[in-house]
């Protein structure tokens, strides 16, 4: 706990930091990129994460409060994450579920990371997202597709592309859909607040045009 005391009172220093592109911060460091990144930074129509929701294997039936900070522990805390995709922007898009992750320079204050960084993806039903409060490591939301090619090491400074699809939501569809997944991890510990301060870090999904559409 006095760990993520700590990382809390650098975030909160973090986020006062000058954040314009003339400040000393953007002209001196890069982002890390990836194929639906280039330069590092999000597009416009990226879309974050709506909930950020922990469970406990070594806590099976405990249900938690949505939190804005992620954790996972090894063999004991995931972190299920939700995203509503507005179903009118993606049509005709590859949906993009990236990774962002930073240096600690250039997020610094913002996470913890300690081990090799191996990390499991499992993906639930579309339309099916974790619920506050209800939400438990033995009641996790109905199975669906999982990244078939997630990154195998994730690390700090680099961005990860963990999945890449056409969206495939019908235009009649109403509003938003909800996409979600867990991030786990046997032999790592990680903690991070999903932001976008110097560099994105987290959960995205950035939507590309799709060659194949029609």
């Amino acid at each position: 706990m006095k760990a993520f005391a700590l990382l809390a009172a650098l975030a909160a220093s973090t986020l006062a930091l000058p954040t314009s592109p003339s400040s000393l911060f953007t002209r001196t460091f890069k982002c890390p990129a990836n194929p639906a990144q280039p330069n590092g930074h999000l597009p416009a129509n990226s879309i974050s994460t709506s909930l950020l929701l922990p469970i406990s294997a070594k806590s099976p039936n405990k249900a938690f409060s949505a939190t804005s900070m992620a954790q996972v522990t090894p063999n004991d805390l995931c972190t299920i994450f939700n995203l509503d995709l507005p179903v009118a922007a993606t049509q005709g898009k590859i949906c993009n579920l990236v990774f962002d992750f930073p240096s600690f320079i250039t997020a610094p204050g913002l996470f913890t990371f300690f081990g090799p960084g191996h990390f499991t993806f499992t993906g639930y039903a579309i339309g099916v997202g974790a619920v506050e409060k209800k939400t438990t490591f033995n009641n996790q939301p109905a199975p669906g597709p999982s990244p078939p090619n997630p990154p195998p090491v994730m690390k700090p400074g680099n961005s990860y592309v963990v999945n890449a699809a056409p969206c495939g939501i019908p235009a009649e569809v109403p509003g938003k859909v909800t996409v979600s997944g867990s991030l786990c991890s046997r032999d790592t510990s990680l903690a991070f607040w999903q932001s976008d301060v110097l560099c994105p870090l987290g959960f995205y999904v950035v939507l590309t045009d799709d060659p194949n559409a029609k």
